[in-house]
Order: structure tokens, then sequence, then C-alpha cells
């Protein structure tokens, strides 16, 4: 199988980024597939085209550019995949509403060329606060509620939450929806808890995760835990240039915060942590960095947001909670947790259990199903070798009601 991917792809920092390019990694190592060829965002100081590892990677569209979705139809057509794969989150190509048009069109335009097209769609506007994430403006919200109707023309349509694929039968009657959890990252290890008590905030920032709240819930602990040590590791949101630097002023965080963490020293960073805090005050979607910190077992105290909910109820995954944007709620849930190792051990072991059964190359096997078969019924009974997370829901589920 030759497979095209559609997706911002490292150096960028970003979650769609990081996703992009593990699943890749995993799809392009199988022996089921041929090649894999990345079509990527333009970057300063990269060559248009490049091999990383077993993936060939071109930088065929730019940003906010408003030729997106021409490049990639051209790029397309000179390699002729089997399937084409769009990696997709809502701001990708640009926040200039007439560049993420031409690029958000773009899976309808490959459909109706006769492309065996698959579409995961990491967030769903009708069920994001569009204006905690920084998307206020009318032709976004626009823009924003036409895309479920063009990517459902796709041969399959993915989503990583359950209440996604169950809004998209109800609202638009979809019946080619298929839910493939995020999974683990990184392989799953122990590592034993630093000797002094730390809160890691981990990911990309701006007023939608605002480290600052997990500083302001620190400092009041000190009172108490006064060697309690916060890290701060991440960048930007590609929405918010300048968003950490102005955080650090406000926050007097020169001292926590480390910079962009690569994915080579992850493992050394989450044993620097205790626990690990996710302070979104709007999700857009699963959260890569919940999967990631139980994958290296740390306790995880998260904002009670429906998506985050909705996360730890279709894995099974245990986490700790607190009100959205309130630092003295979120003081209160760190000093129970930080006070508790019993129960943060009890946490760590059962997630681990959880997590280990989606694997990334467990993940990778259901991406190839949907491509080799994107027209498949959307009857959860037909996934009978799936295993069941919690009994709750499958773990890897296609659309019906489940």
């Amino acid at each position: 199988m030759r497979i095209g991917v559609v997706s911002s792809f490292p150096p960028t920092i970003a979650g769609v980024s990081d996703y992009g390019a593990h699943v890749t990694e995993y799809l392009a190592i199988d022996p089921r597939v041929e090649s894999v060829t990345v079509f990527a965002e333009q970057l300063p100081g990269l060559p248009a085209q490049q091999r990383v590892g077993p993936v060939e990677v071109r930088r065929v569209w730019r940003r906010n550019g408003i030729g997106t979705g021409p490049a990639l139809v051209r790029a397309l057509r000179s390699v002729r995949p089997d399937v084409v794969w769009f990696n997709l989150g809502l701001t990708m190509f640009g926040t200039r509403p007439i560049a993420a048009a031409s690029g958000l069109v773009t899976p309808l335009a490959t459909t109706l060329l006769g492309y065996r097209t698959v579409v995961t769609l990491h967030e769903l506007p009708a069920l994001a606060d569009l204006g905690a994430l920084g998307l206020r403006s009318r032709h976004i919200r626009l823009g924003a509620t036409l895309v479920p109707r063009l990517v459902l023309r796709a041969s399959a349509v993915v989503v990583t939450l359950d209440r996604y694929r169950r809004f998209l039968i109800e609202r638009y009657g979809a019946r080619n929806i298929r839910r493939i959890p995020l999974g683990g990252h990184d392989r799953t290890r122990y590592e034993a808890e630093p000797h002094r008590e730390t809160a890691l905030v981990f990911g990309t920032f701006g007023p939608h995760k605002e480290p600052g709240l997990v500083a302001e819930a620190v400092a009041q602990l000190r009172r108490t835990r006064p060697h309690l040590q916060l890290i701060v590791a991440g960048a930007d949101h590609p929405r918010y240039p300048g968003f950490m630097a102005d955080c650090c002023a406000r926050h007097g965080l020169d001292g926590s915060w480390v910079g962009y963490v690569p994915a080579e020293r992850l493992a050394a960073l989450f044993a620097r942590a205790t626990v690990v805090v996710v302070p979104s005050r709007a999700s857009t979607g699963s959260s890569g960095v919940i999967y990631r910190a139980v994958s290296h077992a740390r306790a995880v105290i998260a904002s009670d947001l429906p998506d985050f909910r909705g996360l730890a109820q279709d894995e099974d995954l245990q986490l700790s909670w607190f009100a959205p944007g309130d630092s003295r709620g979120l003081a209160g849930a760190l000093d129970c947790l930080l006070g508790d190792a019993d129960r943060r051990r009890r946490l760590v072991r059962h997630n681990l259990q959880t997590i280990e059964r989606l694997t990334p190359a467990k993940i990778a096997d259901a991406y190839l199903a949907a491509f080799d078969d994107p027209g498949r019924p959307n009857d959860a009974t037909q996934m009978s070798g799936v295993p069941t997370i919690g009994g709750l829901v499958p773990a890897i589920s296609t659309g019906g009601e489940a």
C-alpha cells in the first residue's frame, strides 16, 4: 500500500504535527506498507524534499498561503498514492479564512478525483469553545461550521473521542465514522518518582492553556510545601507567538520554564515529575499530554472539561480533576494527590494497564484497516476482535451507537 499523508510535520511544534510524525513512523515500518509520503508545510531552511527515516517528506504548502489546495492536488498526482490520509487540525493550514478554506476543502477534492480519502478530525468546532480558543472571527466561525460537511464526503472520517463520533452520527447522519484513540505515543515504562515533589506542565501554551494558573496554585501550596517545584516544558501555541515570554514575565516563571523538549528527551522530563497538570481552560479534542503522562507512569490532574472527561471514560483512565481556571481548586487537588503516595501508585498502575492496550502498533493497525477498507459499515458489533476498555465502548470502534 502506498500512503500519502497531508499533515503538519516536525519541526513544527504542535500536537497535530507530533501525532502525524508518530503515526507515520509506525505505518512506514509495517510490512503491508510499500511507502509513506508526507505532504507537509514549507519551513525556512528545510529542503523541499527529504527522507526522515523510512518516511519521505515533501514540503509543498505554506501556512496561511492561498494556494494550498491546488499545491496539494498537484503533489498527490505526482505520487499517485493508493490512499490519502488527512491529519487535520482546524487551523493547521492557517488562521486566514481563505488560506484555511483552501486547505480544508482538499479532502473533498481528492474524494471527487477518485482517491481513497481518510480524514482524521482532531477538533469538532461545534463542540469547542471557539472564543476561549481565540477563534472569534466571524469568518473562522462560519468556516468551522462547514468543516464537518466538507470532510464527511471522504471515504472514512476518524475521530479520537466517542462523543465526537456520536455527535457526527446524530447531527449529520454520518455512516463513515471511526473512532481511533490517540493511544500511547511512547512505549509504556515505569519511572520511579523523584525525591523532590514536582508538578509538571507540558505542551503548547496560550490563553486557553495557561501555565500561570499552575504557578498560582504552586505558590499557594508553598506555604505548607516549601520545597514543591514547578517545571513548565513546552512552547508557544502556533496561534499565540510570544505567549510564553509574556507568561514568564507575569508569573515569574523564568526559573521554571525549560522551553521545548524534543521527543527523545521526554522520558527524562517525566522522570523529574511527581504529578502532571493539564490546566486547559478550553480543549481542542483529545489530549496527547494525558496519554504521554500515563505512558510514563505519572498521575494526572486535569481540568474538568467534556473532552477530557470523554477521554477518561473512553479509555477507562483514572485522573484527578479541578474546575477549569480555578487556581484554588487546583491547589487543593494538588495538595490531596501529593499527600497520598498510595493513591498515586494505584492511579499509575491502573492507567499503565489500560494504556498498554493502546500501543502505537495497534493504532497503526486501526489506521491500516481504515485505509484498506474505508467504506466498511459502521457497526461496532463487527469489531468483535477489538478489546473493550472498562466494558464501555470498543477501544477502536466504528460508527453506530455504542
